[in-house]
């Protein structure tokens, strides 16, 4: 009888596991999943920042403010680059990235623009990219985690030459071509510490850079020649 009762029993067990089979399958999310969404926030961020500071640069060209459109001008290409070694990365993680189609320009004086941009860059840095770096190396992820941190950092020293250009009264600046790395021209490193490119090969913003004649277009064909590439994930 016992025997009877344990044969029974294995047979139902059998029967419930085997069932399993004809339950339909689970789709799983990628594994890289909050990752690839948290490297399209940010590049839709970097975006609209570029955008932004485009605009912002026609307008001090417009006013005679040099410094301050080439301190635009160079934020934009800085935040392109970045962009696309986002949408990099998104791609090499099996994801695909679409940078967003309506945007809303704010514009004023050009103080008023810097202004802004001092407040709004305050208030949002480490905002999103805290999370995002924690995130990103909670899953082993190295490259993405490296990417936001470049982002982040770059980020801060946005911060830092707007709210000091008036100051410094600096009218020169530079951007890494490969990383977008951000400098005043008279305190550029030897070599980008982020990604090791030679100071020489960095995009200028200066007397030979006429604002507004071509410089986001310089910034774009740096990110395609110059691609690029972080070993490990």
């Amino acid at each position: 009888m016992i025997l009877s009762l344990f044969v029974v029993s294995v047979g139902v067990l059998v029967w419930l596991y085997d069932g399993k089979a004809f339950l339909p399958p689970r789709h799983g999310r990628s594994t890289w999943h909050e990752i690839l969404v948290d490297l399209e926030a940010c590049g839709r961020r970097k975006h609209l920042k570029a955008r932004q500071y485009e605009h912002f640069a026609d307008i001090a060209a417009a006013e005679n403010r040099i410094g301050a459109a080439r301190l635009f001008r160079a934020i934009a290409c800085s935040e392109h680059l970045q962009e696309e070694n986002l949408a990099a990365a998104i791609r090499r993680l099996g994801g695909n990235y679409a940078p967003p189609q309506e945007i809303a320009l704010y514009g004023g004086s050009t103080s008023r623009n810097l202004e802004r941009c001092i407040g709004v860059e305050r208030h949002r840095f480490g905002k999103h990219t805290d999370a995002e770096i924690r995130r990103a190396m909670s899953r082993g992820n190295r490259y993405a985690a490296r990417l936001q941190i470049w982002a982040a950092a770059t980020d801060l020293r946005e911060i830092i030459l707007l709210e000091n250009l008036n100051a410094i009264g600096a009218e020169e600046f530079a951007v890494c071509p490969v990383c977008g790395n951000l400098y005043e021209s008279q305190h550029l490193d030897r070599y980008c510490p982020h990604c090791l490119t030679s100071g020489e090969e960095f995009i200028r913003f200066g007397p030979e850079n006429a604002v507004g004649s071509g410089d986001e277009k310089a910034g774009h064909e740096a990110s395609e020649s110059s691609p690029l590439s972080v070993s490990g994930i």
